[in-house]
């Protein structure tokens, strides 16, 4: 298994699957895309790949809510869902 495999960007092409970072603009207003330099299709779907974790009524416990936040940081400093 390949980092892409495992760790797959947040944004890819919906076409050939390559990552797309993608700047949010403010509410209401068009985000602005970043395309891989191998990618040629604009104007395509954004997929948004991200691990979900699902939680109940139930309370988390300190060491769930520990690995949420990390998760959460790395996310969002390598951008790719962790």
């Amino acid at each position: 298994m390949n980092i892409n495999e495992t760790f797959p960007p947040l944004y890819t092409c919906s076409v050939c699957d390559k990552p797309v970072k993608v700047k949010m603009m403010g509410v209401g207003v068009e985000p602005e895309y970043t395309y891989h330099k191998k990618c040629s299709h604009r104007g395509v779907t954004i997929n948004a790949n991200r691990k979900v974790t699902l939680r109940g009524k139930g309370k988390l416990n300190q060491i769930q809510k520990v690995t949420l936040t990390v998760r959460q940081l790395l996310s969002l400093l390598t951008g790719r869902s962790i």
